[in-house]
């Protein structure tokens, strides 16, 4: 476990200017995205109309920065840790993005509306795997302890995501729905891109499940089984915090107090199902389907089927629990099902002929 790699200490003078740069950054790359986008359909866009063309979304940026300010965090000097966490979900989303935009360009598709559409997917997924978390768990973030002191300002915990509390089925369902009115919106046929994206989706939460190992979050429960791959978690981790925290505590550490006890590692029981279904995805399925939407229908079936699997390993009671099963499992349910309904329907469209099966038109 290692939670945090290092620390970044930026000196009081430079966090407004370093703040601005890279609001402005940010700004500059996406209206340089977009000019390349036009000048695919031979279309010649000036700088200040392709800035004025993501207006909502810097607009967003900018309140943001503003209400940070506002709060008083970006007064004084400022420590930003480099958590591990946080380090491999941002390596997940770039590989995963690059393995989608190749697969685009090789399909025939449009791989920087694929770029595009990633940036609204990004904080789409933030959001929703927050918003799910929070329902889950309600009473803890709008009761006693709602708020919290951070550099000398009282934030709502709702926003402490370092904490934890991302839930992945959120973030997808979010994900989806946001990719699905986009592309509405850009009129993109929407199975044969969501086959393209899909696979990547496992490879990003291949390194996510790696963040969760590291920062001592989503863990298993305590076993006596003498299994070597078996994980104990320090002081440090949320894994530790929360085992403290119940009745039976002292079944849950270790003697001396300085672990926790032997628990099955279901992040990383996770991370490999998932590389083991991209595998099977982007070499099997994808290569020879015969309808559009059968990639994201073998996702949808076959990932619920693993989710469900790992959560009876889980020991987090925080995801929630209803009627003996979590949360976790009772929304695989309904990933499943969905999947067996994109699979009907893409079937009821038509099969495609075994020639034309891989490279396919936007």
């Amino acid at each position: 476990m290692l939670p945090v790699l290092f620390t970044f200490t930026v000196p009081a003078e430079l966090v407004m200017p370093l703040a601005l740069l890279l609001l402005a950054a940010v700004a500059l790359a996406r209206a340089w995205a977009f000019r390349r986008r036009m000048a695919e359909a031979k279309k010649k866009v000036a700088w200040g109309a392709a800035l004025w063309d993501d207006r909502w979304a810097l607009g967003a940026l900018a309140a943001g920065l503003l209400l940070l300010w506002r709060a008083g965090i970006l007064e004084g000097e400022l420590s930003l840790p480099l958590h591990t966490y946080g380090l491999l979900i941002a390596t997940g989303f770039i590989v995963a993005i690059a393995l989608a935009q190749r697969e685009a360009r090789r399909r025939g598709q449009s791989a920087e509306r694929i770029g595009d559409l990633s940036f609204w997917l990004l904080l789409s997924a933030l959001a929703g795997s927050r918003i799910f978390f929070i329902v889950v768990n309600w009473d803890d973030y709008f009761g006693d302890n709602a708020w919290f002191v951070f550099h000398g300002a009282r934030i709502p915990r709702l926003l402490a995501v370092w904490e934890g509390g991302l839930v992945f089925y959120g973030g997808f369902i979010a994900a989806a729905l946001t990719a699905w009115w986009y592309m509405r919106r850009a009129k993109l046929p929407f199975l044969p891109y969501a086959d393209t994206l899909i696979p990547s989706v496992s490879v990003g939460h291949f390194f996510g499940r790696l963040g969760c190992f590291a920062a001592g979050c989503c863990w298993g429960r305590a076993s006596e089984a003498h299994l070597p791959w078996l994980t104990r978690f320090p002081p440090g981790s949320l894994a530790y915090q929360s085992f403290a925290s119940r009745p039976d505590a002292a079944e849950l550490l270790s003697p001396d107090r300085l672990t926790t006890r032997p628990v099955h590692p279901t992040q990383l029981y996770e991370a490999l199902g998932e590389l083991a279904l991209y595998g099977v995805l982007a070499l099997l399925v994808r290569p020879s389907k015969r309808f559009h939407g059968q990639v994201l229908a073998t996702w949808l079936m076959a990932y619920a089927v693993l989710r469900t699997t790992v959560e009876f390993f889980r020991g987090d009671v925080e995801r929630g629990v209803i009627l003996g099963l979590g949360v976790g499992q009772w929304t695989s349910v309904a990933i499943f099902s969905a999947g067996v309904a994109v699979w009907a329907i893409g079937r009821k469209r038509g099969q495609l002929p075994r020639e034309t099966s891989r490279p396919i038109a936007a």
